[in-house]
């Protein structure tokens, strides 16, 4: 079995989200440094391209034009791909706010705003921008009916919103009970459409055509349904984790649970409810996963950089003990991976990797947050 070369690649801090620009790169990296943010570019090789100081704490997600948008409290950032600034948007304040999640759309952006404030106040507002960050809607949503200790409204926060045809799903969600609410809102008119009741939250996906994948985890909970565009439950199958959704519509998953023992698989979701079964997994904290185009998947778990073929056999292409992570991995053309790990009580470090993959795959969620650009609207 072939092994895949890792190698670290140095930053001015350490990095917490990645984007792309394309398969060909350049890959972003959003770095924490002691003079303040960062943002980096660099070649598919791991060569510095640039690097410039930032404001915006959110992102990167990269727009069809190829600019690099972060978010900060109260505005929207841009890089362009040159690593000059681009345009600043300024958002309207709202009080005891702060931007909590965004997105780029073609015409614009859409917005979801968090707030410290105790909860007898709405935390839940989100917005659609134009380009100059004018509201074309603004809809307040229901109040999470979360219990919280006295403490806990400062850990709660958006999730990633996703995009899907006409639809949007934003999920707000409490960490230290684990719980949280999806709002399905309509991208022209901001209608709320359908909501779920508070639940154990998991992983979320694009599933194209207005779907979306909801993953359910904790306190007994294990399972992710497939929701149509009114809030109809299609399936759901007793597994959970992180999904890949390619061109050809199977969905894949990397599962994740919390138990003591892995039970955990990497699995094939089917139309009918049935799944397929991988070999059991050991660990639990995920890096990816990626899936290329010839439906093989690669991720890091259990310290080790792992592949997954087609038929779900399993290998181990790379070992580096006590390295793991949580956050997303990109997959570039000629099989270049970029992924960010860190041991226990150590900060992050960028890491590229040399694999015998072709490149990404297409379809509507080929990795976390759905494709290189980090920007999850499926149109």
């Amino acid at each position: 079995m072939h092994e895949w070369g890792v190698q670290p690649v140095t930053l001015p801090g350490s990095p917490a989200t990645l984007a792309a620009g394309g398969p060909d790169g350049p890959v972003y990296a959003l770095t924490g440094a002691p003079a303040g943010l960062r943002l980096c570019a660099l070649e598919p090789d791991g060569a510095a391209r640039w690097d410039r100081r930032v404001d915006g704490r959110l992102g990167p997600r990269v727009a069809d034009d190829g600019g690099i948008w972060l978010a900060g409290s109260d505005f929207l950032e841009e890089t362009r791909p040159a690593g000059v600034p681009g345009r600043r948007v300024a958002l309207a304040p709202r009080a005891d706010r702060r931007v909590g999640a965004f997105v780029v759309l073609p015409d614009g952006f859409l917005v979801a705003w968090a707030t410290d404030a105790p909860p007898t106040r709405a935390p839940v507002c989100v917005e659609r921008l134009d380009a100059y960050g004018a509201r074309r809607w603004s809809t307040d949503l229901p109040t999470p009916d979360l219990p919280r200790p006295a403490r806990a409204f400062r850990s709660s926060r958006w999730e990633s919103l996703l995009v899907s045809g006409d639809r949007v799903l934003a999920t707000f969600f409490e960490a230290l009970g684990g719980l949280g609410v999806s709002y399905c809102v309509d991208l022209d008119t901001g209608h709320l459409v359908w909501r779920t009741e508070p639940a154990p939250t998991g992983h979320r996906a694009i599933a194209g055509a207005g779907r979306f994948l909801l993953g359910f985890q904790g306190y007994g909970a294990f399972t992710m349904s497939l929701m149509d565009p009114d809030g109809a439950t299609a399936v759901t199958w007793p597994s959970h984790g992180r999904p890949l959704v390619g061109a050809d519509g199977v969905i894949r998953v990397v599962e994740l649970e919390n138990t003591t023992v892995s039970r955990s698989r990497v699995r094939l979701l089917h139309p009918d409810g049935t799944m397929t079964d991988g070999p059991v997994l050991p660990g639990y904290y995920t890096v990816g996963p990626v899936l290329a185009t010839d439906g093989r998947m690669a991720f890091w778990r259990d310290s080790r950089l792992q592949s997954a073929a087609p038929d779900l056999t399993v290998s181990t292409r790379h070992t580096l003990l006590d390295q793991g992570g949580v956050d997303a991995m990109l997959l570039l053309d000629g099989g270049r991976l970029a992924f960010t790990l860190g041991a226990k009580g150590e900060r992050q470090r960028l890491f590229f990797a040399d694999s015998d993959l072709p490149g990404p795959a297409e379809g509507v969620w080929t990795c976390a947050e759905g494709n290189l650009r980090a920007n999850p609207v499926a149109r």
